[in-house]
């Protein structure tokens, strides 16, 4: 009775609309089959060539680099909700699209469509988490989805790959079935008495904020996001050491069972002190990790270096949201969310690109020592951000509603 009462009470520490993301994120993760077995699929079944799966796959990072920046003054304009349902029920219906495209021409473009639509819904998310919650319970909501999400990350790839022995067209199915009701979910249970108050002041803000600290802010966004999805071209590298699929798998298995056990108590000691200074941390230890590749020739090592990045990577995560939520002004928080947001869309579109070229170039040692420094040059660009970071996140919470 006690642990119920104690269950009872944390869950209602949090707002109703809270919950309603939480759950609905969960099962929309559990569900996302096609993004994590999509280059599987057009290999194996629509029989494309190598350069025209990476061109397709470089169609979500595009995506979502443009679609992010729109998204933050969408939800400005409109509200988290109506941005998010708009997200989900359109890309349900372009992921069913997408099932029936044949031909390089019609793929790229419905897997661009889809990034178009479903990438519209993660700064209207963190929009609507920063809205509901405020001080330390915002860094520690942040690190709850984050948590959630990477349940459904760890688990659909595996019942994904079991249900394409069976169907490959059902994963599109059951995929645009779980973003539809996600989007259900929305309309009934989502309140909709969002951010009326800010409606009128964000539409005569502009497009693209001229605030300095932002950009730059953005810019360490952009080195770290570099760093973070260079990890794509550890398969690459695994190959070339005559490593198996098998083994590369238990080496990824590690990030996910890390930010699965230690995602939740990491974020919420790092909430009970809110600073900027977790985010170089962050970007710092993600550095040591990938610079840990450059050294490593066991899977043991390899295994260390993941675990290093992956607590660079969980302790960056929930203090970056925070502080960009909390950057600009309340009526232009999706606009602040939004373009950096879009940074990691561009690093996800370029992070391979600047891989392959530098394994090309530089051998597998040559390429993680530069991708290191990426994420070298993120952590001292915020720590050179620090002081002004913290100061102003001082005013924006000193002047915020009780």
């Amino acid at each position: 009775m006690a642990r119920v009462t104690a269950l009872t009470r944390a869950a209602s520490a949090y707002p109703a609309g809270f919950w309603v993301l939480w759950w609905g994120t969960l099962l929309n993760r559990l569900g996302e089959f096609v993004v994590p077995l999509l280059g599987f699929y057009l290999t194996a079944h629509a029989h494309l060539g190598v350069t025209q799966v990476s061109v397709i796959l470089a169609m979500l990072g595009l995506g979502r680099f443009v679609s992010e920046g729109l998204s933050g003054p969408l939800t400005d304009r409109r509200g988290p909700a109506f941005t998010m349902i708009l997200a989900l029920s359109g890309g349900a219906v372009m992921i069913l699209a997408l099932s029936f495209a044949q031909g390089f021409w019609w793929t790229a473009a419905g897997v661009l469509g889809f990034s178009l639509l479903s990438a519209l819904y993660k700064p209207a998310a963190s929009t609507a988490v920063a809205d509901l919650t405020q001080g330390p319970q915002r860094t520690r909501a942040y690190n709850m989805l984050y948590w959630a999400i990477n349940v459904g990350a760890a688990t659909a790839p595996v019942l994904g790959g079991w249900l394409a022995g069976r169907s490959l067209r059902l994963l599109f199915w059951l995929d645009a079935a779980t973003m539809a009701a996600y989007a259900l979910l929305l309309t009934l249970l989502y309140p909709r008495a969002a951010r009326p108050a800010h409606h009128a002041a964000a539409r005569a803000r502009q497009l693209l904020p001229k605030d300095t600290l932002l950009w730059q802010f953005c810019l360490a966004s952009l080195l770290f996001g570099l760093t973070y999805q260079s990890y794509k071209l550890l398969a690459v590298v695994f190959a070339q050491q005559g490593f198996s699929a098998a083994q590369y798998g238990q080496v990824l298995a590690v990030n996910g069972a890390l930010v699965v056990l230690l995602g939740l108590p990491l974020g919420h000691l790092i909430a009970r002190s809110g600073h900027p200074r977790w985010q170089a941390l962050g970007a710092a230890l993600l550095g040591v990790g990938f610079l840990g590749h450059a050294l490593a020739h066991t899977l043991w090592a390899h295994m260390l270096a993941v675990a290093v990045w992956t607590v660079g990577e969980i302790i960056a995560y929930g203090i970056s949201k925070t502080i960009i939520s909390e950057l600009g002004p309340p009526e232009q928080r999706g606009t602040y969310i939004g373009l950096v947001g879009s940074m990691a869309g561009l690093a996800t579109l370029l992070a391979p690109l600047l891989g392959g070229a530098l394994l090309q170039r530089l051998g597998a040692g040559g390429m993680w020592v530069v991708i290191a420094g990426l994420a070298a040059g993120a952590a001292l660009l915020l720590l050179a951000l620090e002081g002004r970071v913290q100061g102003r996140l001082t005013r924006r919470r000193s002047s915020a509603p009780a």
